[in-house]
């Protein structure tokens, strides 16, 4: 007995303005800081983010059967360093993504695209952390 696969129908190309989200529409977002984080400055001017994090379900469900967690959130700490310490000042949710750059660049002597990835980088992992959430300007 033999089993045949399915074909997959190919699905129609999508064109590059179709794709995730655009260049400029993401460089025109705004980035807002999350009002569960707690932000404490260490010495050096560098700041220490802490923040709640949620186990995995497969992990929680078998601490929970072993009797290693009680159910609580797992309080998790990012120790940013001078670049993300700077970047972390620049977001106060009026601030649009692109602007940051050009500030970062204007003070670190970069180039404008550099520092653009460079923000972007840092950003979307705030943001999958949790830490931040992004808005569109409605302006």
């Amino acid at each position: 007995m033999f089993f045949a696969r399915r074909k997959r129908e190919k699905a129609a190309p999508r064109r590059e303005a179709e794709e995730a989200m655009g260049r400029e529409r993401s460089l025109a977002m705004l980035p807002a800081r999350s009002k569960l984080v707690r932000e404490e400055i260490l010495d050096g001017g560098v700041v220490r983010l802490t923040y709640l994090s949620a186990y995995k379900p497969w992990f929680a469900g078998l601490a929970r059967r072993m009797g290693a967690w009680d159910g609580r959130p797992l309080e998790r700490k990012l120790d940013l360093d001078e670049l993300g310490t700077f970047c972390w000042n620049l977001i106060d949710g009026a601030r649009p993504v692109k602007d940051m750059a050009e500030v970062l660049a204007e003070k670190y002597g970069l180039p404008a695209r550099e520092a653009e990835l460079s923000v972007a980088a840092f950003l979307r992992e705030l943001g999958k952390r949790g830490i931040i959430g992004f808005r569109e300007d409605e302006s």
